[in-house]
């Protein structure tokens, strides 16, 4: 079949390729939303990175010390209590824009590397760029201390004793609607020294150490 000169010239202008300025607006176009893309995503890594939260052991402390230093002079009487209860204070600062949900903390206390007292608290959730306090309270046994010689001996040479607690905190980040989900691990390492005849604390020392997996 033989085409019209007027079909002919209709298909070749539409066959005619795009002219310079439309291919410059589809270009800057094409570049302007590359740009924005990977502006809106610099800003949401930044915003929604997952930071390591701060623990911090804002004191040590003993629950009814007097009744315990009065056990620690006679210790051949029959004890007031069988337990010496160590209050631990400890804050959870959560930098991120999402909230930290954590398991049980548990907590240890440590006389000579030896364990003496565990417990366990209850989990909760540290909100968006928020703080949480907690108090765990770990029984000690008091008997068993006075019948170890190393702590009698200790008593006898300076008239007070190093404990050691340990303090730790698991839980998880969740961003971007969980997209992006880290967890979390906060140790906190403390040692303190213990006056037996007043049961004060001094010299408290701490440590913290984080991991994100």
């Amino acid at each position: 079949m033989i085409q019209s000169a007027g079909a002919m010239g209709t298909s070749a202008a539409a066959a005619k390729p795009p002219s310079l300025r439309l291919r410059c607006v589809l270009i800057s176009c094409g570049i302007g939303s590359i740009l924005v893309a990977a502006a809106l995503l610099a800003v949401t890594l930044t915003v929604y990175r997952v930071r390591e939260p701060v623990m911090t052991m804002n004191a040590i402390s003993l629950k009814d010390p007097a009744a315990a230093a009065a056990y620690s002079s006679s210790p051949s009487t029959p004890p007031p209590l069988l337990t010496l209860t160590v209050v631990a204070d400890v804050s959870v600062r959560n930098p991120n824009a999402a909230s930290l949900r954590y398991g049980a903390t548990e907590t240890s206390v440590y006389y000579r590397a030896r364990r003496v007292g565990e417990a366990r608290g209850p989990p909760g959730t540290a909100p968006a760029r928020r703080t949480v306090r907690m108090n765990v309270t770990v029984d000690v046994a008091v008997g068993a201390l006075l019948r170890d010689p190393a702590f009698l001996g200790d008593v006898a040479a300076g008239g007070a004793v190093e404990v050691a607690t340990a303090t730790r905190v698991r839980g998880r980040v969740a961003v971007l609607g969980g997209l992006v989900r880290r967890r979390v691990v906060l140790e906190m390492n403390c040692t303190a020294t213990i006056a037996v005849a007043d049961m004060s604390i001094s010299d408290q020392s701490c440590e913290q150490r984080v991991w994100l997996q």
